[in-house]
């Protein structure tokens, strides 16, 4: 029974707005509190040679290495044998216990996270039109939340349903994974967060409660 009402809590979301904004954060705090982990950013999916980087809120062991949780997963269980899905991410990093404004900013989506990074995407860097689904484990629900750190409209694209998305910095939003996106940037640093989350109807309930309605 609990499923069948965490899959109708889904449905019900996915019939909703794709874009659903939610309490932001101090965006300038955040890239001063992880300037102390500048060496530690990883090119994000070594395997497609792209400019862009991840540095880890969650890891697999709580380490920086970004093995595997920067890299294709699929790819890496083709590597090594070893199955890993973004529900065994969970374990916080030092980015998320050593930042103040980060850890406010994710304490009350915590119960529900799982594989959550910084993305960084220097010039050229990108992600070609995709959507969010998870195709290797449909019994496993998710979605996911983007944070805007330090983006602008000039150098950041992120394209949804062929429409240009307005991101504006400090600001975090629950968006429809299912449907086309693409994102790509002109200049260096242009960095997000990525928060996936597993589903449940509590998820929903509190998503309903705690929505900002423009």
């Amino acid at each position: 029974m609990k499923w069948d009402e965490d899959a109708q809590a889904l449905t019900r979301l996915g019939m909703m707005s794709d874009w659903q904004e939610f309490q932001g954060f101090d965006a300038r705090k955040v890239m001063k509190e992880i300037e102390p982990f500048k060496d530690d950013w990883k090119r994000y999916n070594p395997n497609k040679p792209n400019n862009r980087w991840g540095l880890s809120v969650t890891s697999i062991d709580g380490g920086l290495s970004g093995i595997p949780d920067l890299t294709s997963l699929k790819n890496y269980e083709q590597e090594t044998g070893i199955v890993v899905n973004n529900q065994d991410i969970v374990v916080p990093t030092k980015v998320w216990t050593q930042s103040e404004e980060l850890s406010r900013l994710l304490l009350p989506w915590e119960r529900w996270i799982t594989r959550c990074h910084f993305l960084r995407m220097d010039r050229g860097g990108f992600f070609p039109d995709h959507y969010d689904i998870n195709k290797h484990d449909p019994s496993y629900d998710e979605i996911r939340l983007t944070a805007f750190v330090n983006v602008n409209e000039y150098h950041f694209k992120w394209l949804y349903d062929d429409k240009i998305v307005k991101c504006n910095n400090g600001s975090l939003w629950y968006f429809n994974g299912n449907k086309r996106h693409c994102v790509f940037s002109t200049k260096d640093d242009m960095i997000i967060i990525v928060i996936c989350l597993h589903w449940d109807r509590d998820l929903f309930t509190y998503m309903l409660d705690n929505g900002i309605c423009s």
